[in-house]
């Protein structure tokens, strides 16, 4: 008890919760100690319980940290008193696609699956039979996906119908659900960063009760913190049981937006999945889903996580309207193009405060353009004030010029 009573006090004076290797390696845990904090955590009150169970019939449970409420409580407070509240507005088509282009995007990315925002707005206003290659299918798919989630509510049946729609054509014949299955009926492995087999699903018999549980878990009344705190928690639970052969992580990103446009829609259109695909993030990402299925799915980690990524990009967004509309004020409408690089430098910016060259400007965008092409945009931002510039032998070394735009 001794121990787990240091434990917890180490969670009260890290700014982060502490990992399994670092209460090894730093704070002189064994793992028998961990064992121990293990089990301590369900008799303490402290950590809040989900009606989520794991495979064991335990149940998943996390600290509601200040940290964790505060990150995103101030990241509603940002939303709330900036230009950003205007990306909620349901009823703006062109607000809509360009939130879903880049989600989509973005998401498909994160599984190594490579497209352009012209190709997904081409792909938009093509008919199914005019596709013609396996990587326009599944942005198609998707883009079906989010039409079908603004218009319907969330059950099981509704559930499945998302799936098949996500999967449409693009399933090998031994990842096909049997018919009338909801789910999965054998064992399926699951795939972590670089294509590495990290751990397996739970047993495919147990997938009706815990999915049922996930769905009346959805519907349950919640605090505002809580609402704040669901859609993680659905994201995380269904990669947890990864209840289909394949698709599980699209699918946990898309329902957890489903929830959050159903239930919670000033965080509906936060860019998450622009977020988890950051060169930065995308790595974090898999960490806080391993770390928490480590220790029994203490899902703290992921939720610490999403509530650091969610802030990061409400700041990015919120700079970069604010100096949109400024320019627009000044009597200055840019490109798509220089759009997308001024999102990709303040992303940069959100990572580090520092200069950059060309390369390593190409290393955060999802742009394929050469020399040329890139300098040309980023010569475009520095025109407008909004980079600064140094030489350093005959190469331009680019800066944000964070003072001049009062950036956040």
């Amino acid at each position: 008890m001794a121990n787990y009573q240091t434990f917890f006090n180490l969670t009260k004076e890290l700014n982060k919760y502490p990992t399994p290797t670092d209460l090894i390696y730093r704070y002189k845990f064994t793992h028998q100690d961990l064992d121990i904090i293990y089990k301590e955590k369900y008799n303490d009150k402290r950590y809040t319980k989900l009606p989520l169970k794991n495979e064991d019939n335990t149940k998943l449970l996390f600290l509601k940290s200040r940290y964790i409420i505060n990150k995103l409580s101030d990241s509603e407070d940002l939303i709330n008193n900036t230009h950003l509240d205007f990306l909620i507005n349901l009823h703006d088509d062109d607000l809509i696609n360009g939130f879903i282009f880049s989600e989509i995007e973005s998401s498909l990315a994160i599984e190594g699956i490579r497209s352009t925002r012209a190709q997904i707005e081409k792909i938009n206003t093509s008919a199914y039979k005019d596709l013609k290659s396996s990587n326009e299918i599944i942005v198609k798919n998707m883009l079906n996906a989010y039409s079908y989630i603004q218009t319907n509510s969330i059950n099981k049946e509704n559930i499945l119908t998302l799936y098949n729609i996500i999967s449409n054509n693009c399933l090998k014949e031994d990842e096909k659900l049997l018919q009338d299955n909801y789910y999965r009926h054998e064992e399926v492995e699951i795939i972590g960063i670089n294509e590495r087999v990290v751990d397996k699903g739970v047993n495919h018999i147990k997938l009706n009760e815990l999915m049922d549980d996930l769905i009346k878990y959805i519907h349950t009344n919640k605090s505002l913190d809580d609402h704040n705190l669901a859609p993680h928690i659905i994201h995380y639970y269904l990669i947890y049981l990864h209840p289909y052969f394949d698709y599980n992580g699209r699918m946990a990103r898309v329902l957890s937006y489903w929830y959050s446009i159903q239930y919670n829609p000033l965080f509906s259109s936060l860019f998450i999945s622009e977020a988890i695909n950051n060169p930065k993030n995308k790595t974090r990402y898999y960490n806080a889903i391993s770390l928490s299925r480590k220790t029994n799915n203490d899902i703290t980690y992921f939720l610490e996580y999403m509530a650091d990524i969610i802030i990061e990009y409400s700041k990015v967004y919120i700079n970069y309207y604010n100096i949109l509309e400024t320019l627009l004020g000044n009597g200055e409408a840019i490109s798509k193009g220089i759009q997308n690089t001024l999102k990709t430098v303040l992303i940069m910016y959100s990572i580090k405060d520092d200069y950059f060259d060309w390369k390593k400007y190409k290393l955060h965008s999802s742009d394929n353009f050469s020399k040329v092409q890139y300098l040309k945009n980023l010569n475009k931002l520095l025109d407008l004030n909004i980079l600064i510039v140094k030489k350093q032998k005959k190469v331009n070394l680019y800066k944000l010029n964070s003072k001049m735009w009062n950036i956040i």
